[in-house]
């Protein structure tokens, strides 16, 4: 199955899940698109976000009350803490950011992930949450001086009030870079004006725009990196076809603790043996391959 259909489905049942109050029903599914090699953007964006709207919606609709709301949006914060710590984060930089919903802003899902995607970047990141106090803030990046201050707001009316926070924030004398993000800056001329560093609702432009301000160059993945990032995809094909690894090591021509070892990123592969996987999953090496590397987003092929 294509990941994008995988996605929707997972999608599909975690708006379910969070419609009918159901957390370990949203576990069964995070822990599905993890076993299935999705990354945690790809959850974050595709799966959580969507999912949340339609709470939204739900809620303005009045099929749903503020309680089930509420519960909603607790369960998806759980589920990002718990994507974040599942997946190895990168080596800590020594840079800094404070992540903060603007004053009036009370929907906090969106600091959480570009906090934690952030913090799995390497990161030291403080969330301070919703409707944070435009002048209290200020008053913290001046005692804290944090290389970066990203706002987030779900709503377009929050607009002016987040100018007013990026123009008293960029009068400091320790001028931090700011970015300002969510579902409210969405459209095309959303803070037009506004003397932001970045308007931009998706998180992976701020993790690349972060990057290329700082000069944070993405190191290159060590075997270990590629060895983990092959193991999952290894773990995530043999699940799509229902095998157990017994019947993959089968397939394969290997011993069972081998493709465990393999699944778990602990054995070096050879070459012979990437080859059997490949046949086992009817699938030319080369795409089994460059789908390891995909993972790990590199922009070199082997």
């Amino acid at each position: 199955m294509e990941q994008s259909n995988q996605v929707a489905l997972l999608r599909d049942r975690y708006t379910v899940a969070l419609l009918t109050g159901d957390h370990r029903e949203a576990s069964r599914v995070v822990k599905d698109a993890l076993d299935r090699g999705i990354e945690p953007v790809a959850i974050y964006v595709e799966v959580f976000r969507p999912a949340m709207e339609e709470v939204g919606n739900a809620w303005v609709g009045g099929e749903l009350n503020i309680a089930n709301g509420h519960l909603a949006t607790s369960i998806t914060l759980q589920q990002i803490t718990y994507v974040r710590d599942a997946r190895k984060r990168k080596p800590e930089l020594s840079v800094t950011a404070v992540v903060a919903c603007v004053e009036g802003e009370m929907h906090s899902v969106g600091t959480s992930v570009i906090a934690s995607l952030f913090q799995m970047e390497g990161w030291d990141v403080s969330v301070l949450g919703q409707d944070t106090p435009t002048d209290d803030l200020v008053e913290l990046v001046r005692v804290r001086k944090p290389n970066l201050v990203m706002l987030s707001l779900a709503l377009p009316d929050r607009i002016p009030v987040a100018s007013r926070a990026v123009t008293l924030l960029k009068s400091l004398d320790d001028t931090p870079v700011v970015f300002v993000g969510g579902a409210g800056v969405s459209s095309r001329h959303a803070g037009k004006g506004m003397p932001a560093d970045l308007i931009t609702s998706a998180p992976l432009d701020a993790i690349r725009v972060a990057g290329e301000i700082f000069g944070l160059k993405q190191e290159r993945s060590t075997l270990e990196d590629y060895l983990s990032a092959l193991g999952r995809r290894v773990q995530a094909l043999r699940k799509e076809h229902a095998w157990s690894q017994q019947q993959l090591a089968v397939r394969a021509g290997l011993d069972r603790t081998y493709v465990s070892a393999v699944e778990q990123g602990k054995q070096n592969i050879t070459i012979g043996a990437a080859v059997k996987f490949a046949d086992a999953f009817d699938m030319p090496l080369s795409e089994l391959v460059s789908q390891a590397w995909d993972r790990l987003g590199m922009a070199e092929r082997s």
